[in-house]
């Protein structure tokens, strides 16, 4: 019944009538689902991932500096500035092209640009279906009953406000043009996918191995032009930061949580069978990254290899080539290292070209267990599943895909076999060696890391560590937002005590432990006093005090750009309350200590480079020092002898220490992860954030000893 139910046929007897009446009830209560479970509520509340979107787009809109768009704090403090409901944001592993379909809807409030944008999404589906009708020989009926069974992955693209119902078009819309020879048009709607979500850029390895080299030409030059436009949009040094920060490690599963048990991708099983985590995953299967570096690039080839042997290079066949195209964005999903529910909306395109392709065969029984294993694919979250049930499925269906290319294999592909076969196996070569060596690299340091962790309790993010005279503060991410907590997990401005619960996201610590926090909401950040929530200074955040705690230094932003003030604290505040401004337009300021002396050394990007620069008041700012790559944030040590800063290395911020009189340094980490934060918890014993072996940016404190 599930096949007959999906061929198109005359309506003529009753029989063909009561199918008819089936299909429409069928098609009535999967709409009244998503309905109720996925578009109700999605009108009713932001959800994550709209509100990242949304941030990002209207910074684009306001003229706002983009660099930071991927530091989970500074993008958190815009959400709480601005006012939005959503309790956290954040814009890891995301392209920053994906932001820009949002931007026109900026002009509205993030609540009613999501409700636009659901009704969009409606459109982009309706559009997806008459499509995917028009190329196949299924009905739009029963195209829509394929498409609505994807309940989860729609409901959940509906819900967070999701890019995947887009991409599912323009992948259709690609099919469709591909089918009639428009090449340049196929190009452009993929090049437009991928600029949203990057895996249909790999379509351009499918045209190649098809020898199909105008379909290829066009998706690479239609690339092209979106990145040199996005460049002048949103600046080249945002690009640059995603392709050689953010997207490597998208590329290694490492963005939000490695170790996730939902995550339908083979990463996320490795991560959990074979890396130690302390928070994350403290019990592995087998601790060992070697055992990860070598099945990792052989679980790829496996997937990848039996799919390129079977491709057709010859004149194509329309239905050959239909099962060719739709086992191919299947075989993209099965390798994605970092699916969520919502990316296997675009399975929609592959089940039904699958399933068009087996009912014109006449094999019933193959189309319904296809079928059948998307069904199940898509109420894993509605209905219990053991832990990656989704990727086996998916395994399970890919080798249906396969199957059916065997079986339908035209008989003059073997005449390229031979070539092809050398081809392939000097691929695969290749890949593998370049896996294996490229995944020891990447874990190469991970054990020591793992080594110097301390011991927390489990949070997705911790970060920017302070000493205290009695151990040590730290900012946490928590399910309601960001709390400064101390060693032992406790709260020291319980939400209790302030009028509605607030993030905290910078705070200083006085000799005598009196804690100076940031309070951001929806009127701009405040800096209060701990003990008492009374507010030393409006518009301030990231503040730091001065060795005799009578100066509170800290950053107001405007359009994302820091500048540094300074205000008394204590009994000269009496006298003089004014905030000092001591640095101009030029310098981006993003941290700063203050030294014995009174003098500030501070971070600022000038020029367009991140340095180290002093200032004191009533002077301008000077060099203090500059590297040959950019400088993130630093740490003085009590004695003043050594200053620890983070410095980008190989693109990955590397942990190390400089001697201030001779500017000798010495690297402290040079792991394939990065380092942030570094704080002096003794006169030889620096704290910092790594992500070593978690999502991007989502750190864990560690320590080292830097001075013997």
């Amino acid at each position: 019944m599930a096949t007959e139910i999906l061929r198109k046929s005359p309506e003529s007897d009753s029989a063909s009538q009561i199918r008819s009446w089936i299909e429409t009830a069928l098609c009535a209560a999967l709409a009244t689902l998503l309905f109720w479970k996925g578009i109700l509520p999605a009108w009713r509340v932001l959800n994550t991932d709209f509100p990242n979107y949304y941030l990002v787009a209207r910074l684009l809109r306001e003229g706002y500096s983009l660099d930071r768009i991927y530091d989970w704090i500074w993008l958190q403090r815009i959400k709480d500035h601005w006012g939005l409901s959503q309790s956290l944001v954040g814009f890891a592993g995301l392209t920053p092209f994906s932001a820009l379909p949002i931007v026109p809807l900026t002009v509205f409030t993030a609540i009613t640009a999501k409700r636009i944008w659901i009704v969009a999404n409606l459109a982009f589906l309706a559009i997806s279906v008459e499509y995917l009708h028009r190329s196949t020989a299924l009905s739009r009926r029963r195209i829509w009953i394929l498409s609505l069974l994807a309940i989860v992955p729609l409901r959940t693209g509906f819900l967070y406000g999701q890019m995947h119902i887009l991409v599912l078009m323009l992948l259709v819309v690609a099919f469709y043009f591909h089918q009639r020879n428009s090449e340049l048009a196929c190009g452009v709607c993929i090049a437009l996918a991928g600029a949203l979500k990057m895996y249909p850029l790999l379509f351009i390895l499918y045209f190649l191995w098809k020898r199909q080299l105008r379909a290829a030409l066009a998706t690479v030059a239609a690339a092209g032009i979106i990145v040199v436009t996005s460049g002048l949009l949103m600046g080249d040094d945002l690009l640059h930061l995603y392709a050689t920060q953010i997207l490597p490690r998208s590329l290694q599963g490492e963005v939000i949580d490695p170790y996730s048990t939902t995550a339908a991708s083979i990463a996320s099983l490795l991560h959990r069978s074979f890396l130690f985590e302390p928070a994350l995953n403290p019990s592995p299967l087998l601790n060992s990254p070697n055992v990860y570096a070598i099945v990792y690039p052989i679980f790829q080839l496996t997937i990848l290899l039996p799919l390129l042997a079977l491709l057709n290079p010859s004149a194509p066949d329309t239905r050959r080539e239909q099962l060719e195209w739709s086992a191919f964005l299947f075989c993209l999903l099965v390798l994605s290292p970092v699916p969520s529910s919502y990316h296997f909306v675009v399975m929609i395109l592959s089940l039904v070209l699958l399933v068009d392709f087996l009912l014109r065969r006449n094999e019933k029984t193959l189309a319904a267990l296809a079928i059948t294993l998307y069904l199940c694919m898509s109420i894993i979250g509605l209905v219990p599943f053991p832990a990656f049930s989704r990727l086996w499925l998916g395994i399970a269906l890919y080798a249906l895909f396969l199957l059916c290319l065997w079986r339908s294999r035209p008989p003059e592909a073997a005449a390229h076999l031979p070539l092809r076969h050398a081809i392939l196996a000097l691929f695969a070569i290749a890949v593998l060696i370049t896996g294996v060596l490229g995944y020891r690299h990447h874990f190469f340091h991970l054990q020591q890391e793992m080594a110097r962790r301390i011991p927390t309790p489990p949070a997705f993010l911790l970060s920017d560590p302070r000493p205290t005279s009695d151990g040590y503060l730290y900012v946490t991410m928590s399910l309601d937002g960001f709390r400064v907590l101390d060693q032992q997990g406790h709260d020291p401005i319980p939400n209790a005590n302030l009028r509605k619960p607030v993030d905290r996201l910078s705070f200083a610590v006085a000799s005598d432990n009196a804690l100076f926090v940031e309070l951001p909401d929806d009127s701009g950040s405040r800096i209060i006093r701990a003990s008492n929530l009374s507010t030393v200074v409006e518009d301030a955040e990231s503040p730091t005090i001065s060795t005799d705690d009578t100066t509170l230094a800290f950053l107001r932003e405007r359009k994302g750009r820091g500048s540094l003030w300074t205000i008394p604290l204590g009994e000269a505040a009496a006298n003089h309350s004014r905030p000092t401004l001591l640095s101009d337009d030029s310098y981006d300021v993003r941290s700063a200590q203050f030294l014995r002396s009174g003098a500030l050394l501070f971070v600022a990007k000038h020029n367009g480079r991140l340095a180290l620069f002093t200032v004191t008041p009533g002077n301008p700012p000077a060099p203090f020092f500059s590297s040959p790559t950019d400088i993130g944030s630093f740490a003085i040590s009590p004695d003043e002898n050594h200053i620890a800063f983070t410095q980008l290395t190989n693109n990955r911020w590397q942990l190390v220490l400089m001697d201030p009189h001779t500017l000798q340094q010495t690297a402290l980490t040079s792991t394939d992860c990065n380092a942030y934060s570094p704080a002096w918890l003794k006169p030889t014993t620096i704290l910092y954030a790594t992500d070593c072996g978690r999502g991007l940016g989502l750190t864990a404190l560690a320590s080292i000893e830097a001075v013997r």
